[in-house]
């Protein structure tokens, strides 16, 4: 074997995205599925420097032995029985993430003959679709939504979905297959209001399907959206229209610029009056940090 020192083994380790305790397997392993994925034949020229990088890698350690491997883990002190226990636990992972996609194929696939039977008479039902709409993993959920236009007016999907958007955590995924649903307005609504007190997870792009330009969906959100998501919103507030005293005291209560700028501009064009129920708080922003809050405050207070 040509020597290679320890530094250039650990570089090229990594550009097959492992680390030191890698054993020749992993190497082969690694290269057979980067090659796969880069081949010319597969991505044309796009990912012909990352191919020829891989390929480079792979040949430079090839041929370098399990002793050698070894030491480079002892010289980098890699607890080997950990790493082979990790290795282990990942590659049950994969296997389990594998047979869960090939059973996501076949549901996938179940649907397909469903919506093909031109009677209609097997097109899944609303229990089968909200019971997939409970898992916890994404691609189950998506499956089901994906297939789920023909119920969008019923209740019993209305809540599955609401459920959805009051979890901890929403896929991006998820988020946009449910904003493109084709929901009616006072539908969107109910699934709008009911989810707003967990704004602060829901991606931008759905907050913004959610609530549209209706005031009281707009109002819900603002109470419970991060700053910059209230500023999104802020800046659709209907022309013309009131909000809510309680609405912009909260509001106006930060000390947040992305949510005083465009609620003070809202309140200049929209319902100026309400300055006057808050010129103690307009006063104290003629001091604010930020500059164009200092010029809405003196604004407002000066009507």
């Amino acid at each position: 074997m040509i020597y290679i020192d320890s530094s250039e083994i650990i570089a090229n380790l990594k550009i097959l995205g492992l680390n030191a305790g890698a054993e020749p397997d992993d190497i082969h392993s690694a290269f057979r599925k980067l090659a796969r994925e880069l081949h010319p034949d597969v991505t044309g020229s796009k990912s012909d420097f990352r191919f020829r990088q891989v390929t480079g890698a792979y040949n430079a350690l090839k041929n370098i032995t399990p002793e050698e491997l070894e030491s480079l883990a002892q010289e980098h002190n890699v607890n080997i029985i950990e790493y082979k226990a990790e290795k282990a636990r990942r590659e049950e992972a994969e296997k389990l993430s594998a047979k869960i996609d090939g059973i996501l194929e076949r549901y996938e696939q179940e649907f397909k003959n469903y919506y093909a039977n031109p009677s209609g008479e097997n097109k899944p039902d609303i229990n089968a679709i909200t019971f997939r709409l409970k898992s916890s993993n994404p691609k189950v959920i998506n499956a089901a939504l994906r297939h789920s236009g023909h119920l969008v007016k019923r209740v019993e999907f209305r809540r599955a979905v609401t459920d959805i958007l009051r979890r901890p955590e929403i896929d991006e995924t998820t988020a946009n297959i449910i904003g493109s649903l084709p929901f009616d307005d006072m539908t969107r609504k109910l699934i709008a209001l009911d989810s707003a007190d967990n704004a602060k997870n829901l991606p931008a792009g759905l907050i913004l399907s959610l609530t549209g330009t209706d005031t009281d969906v707009i109002e819900s959100f603002l109470m419970h959206v991060k700053p910059e998501d209230a500023s999104m919103i802020l800046r659709r507030w209907p022309s013309g229209k009131i909000m809510n005293m309680t609405v912009i005291r909260f509001l106006l209560s930060s000390d947040d610029a992305r949510v005083l700028v465009p609620v003070l501009g809202a309140m200049k064009d929209n319902f100026p009056k309400a300055a006057l129920q808050h010129k103690k708080r307009l006063a104290e922003l003629e001091t604010h940090s930020a500059a164009a809050v200092r010029a809405w405050a003196k604004k407002l207070s000066r009507l």
